[in-house]
């Protein structure tokens, strides 16, 4: 097993104990690639005094030898719960606790008929996914520069008469050129009326003079995502313009300096919220300030007036107050951070400026 993936099942196999849980049963593709580095798409992993084992299929054989190293591998013949079956018995496992987020209710049926006391593992691993080890924050600093320098390169084609689809397109190609093998989700480009839409799909409309276009995209480097977004002006910005995107610039600031260790998530968000609040449009931001990126683009914490979690060091994500005017358009700036005793450090490096 390489050193990173060593260390993070240490870490689990500390915390299981603490929770007096014997044997994990991870099934969480992310969670799997998370404590063993294999990046097949049908594997489990059984966690308990020995070797971690990985369960996987004839597809994947091959791969999971390359992929993995100090880890047990069972080549299933059936399905893998009759796998999973015949490792409990070799290892004297009658009791099991599961990720009740990721286990269909099927196989919990097979598992429970097997005789098998299955209890609740209260999601040990993404826990332990939310901070992340310096191998991780490798990963995501080079998915952020190859979304930033792709967005670099953009820039002189954000022009009017541009389609929306077609600079959307060009980002994407230009991050895969750089060498993310996918884009972390459907890259936005809203221009005019249309950035009024959060979630705007790309369309065919074409840029006008005057307009604002706010692109929100992403790359991926060794299965970590980035999470960017920035809102420019095309041609000389209006007053207007000018206040809105300050005012989401001072709440993204507000947010930033809230982040230390230990806060609740909900304060981060209120402390954007209530920047524009005071502006008198509260009623145009109506999402999340931020969520946590890793080996999925949206995991947590949520930086929401609902979230019970808390700031944690080590912590990557993102800071992306909004304003949404229908019929006028809106702005949007987003940021990533990583969260140190200090405090938060933008890791982003694009300009914020219109």
């Amino acid at each position: 097993m390489r050193k990173p993936e060593r260390g993070r099942i240490i870490r689990l196999k500390r915390h299981m104990a603490e929770s007096g849980i014997e044997s994990l049963l991870v099934t969480e593709r992310e969670n799997v690639r998370y404590l063993t580095g294999f990046r097949g798409s049908a594997g489990i992993v059984l966690v308990a005094s020995g070797r971690p084992c990985l369960i996987t299929d004839f597809r994947y054989m091959i791969q999971a030898r390359r992929e993995t190293t100090g880890v047990a591998i069972l080549i299933q013949k059936t399905d893998w719960t009759a796998a999973l079956r015949e490792v409990l018995v070799r290892s004297n496992v009658r009791s099991l606790w599961y990720d009740e987020s990721s286990l269909p209710i099927d196989t919990y049926d097979k598992l429970k008929k097997a005789g098998l006391k299955l209890k609740k593992g209260g999601g040990l691993v993404a826990k332990l996914r939310r901070q992340k080890d310096v191998a991780e924050l490798a990963r995501i600093r080079k998915a952020i520069r190859r979304a930033e320098q792709s967005f670099l390169e953009l820039r002189r084609y954000i022009k009017p008469d541009a389609v929306e689809q077609e600079l959307g397109l060009r980002l994407e190609c230009l991050m895969r050129e750089k060498g993310s093998r996918r884009t972390a989700f459907d890259t936005i480009v809203a221009s005019g009326k249309n950035g009024a839409m959060p979630h705007a799909s790309v369309s065919t409309r074409r840029i006008k003079a005057g307009d604002l276009v706010t692109f929100d995209f992403g790359a991926e480097a060794d299965g970590y995502f980035s999470d960017i977004t920035r809102t420019v002006c095309v041609g000389k910005p209006s007053a207007k313009q000018r206040t809105i995107h300050g005012l989401v610039l001072k709440a993204q600031q507000a947010a930033i300096k809230a982040m230390y260790p230990g806060v609740p998530c909900k304060i981060v968000d209120d402390a954007a919220r209530s920047v524009i609040q005071e502006s008198g449009h509260g009623k145009h931001f109506g999402h999340a300030t931020g969520h946590g990126v890793g080996l999925l683009v949206h995991e947590a914490p949520a930086l929401s007036s609902h979230s019970n979690m808390t700031i944690e060091k080590g912590m990557v994500i993102t800071v992306e107050p909004g304003v949404y005017i229908p019929g006028w358009g809106g702005v949007r700036i987003e940021d990533m951070v990583v969260v140190t005793d200090k405090g938060a450090k933008v890791l982003t490096t694009l300009p914020r400026e219109l």
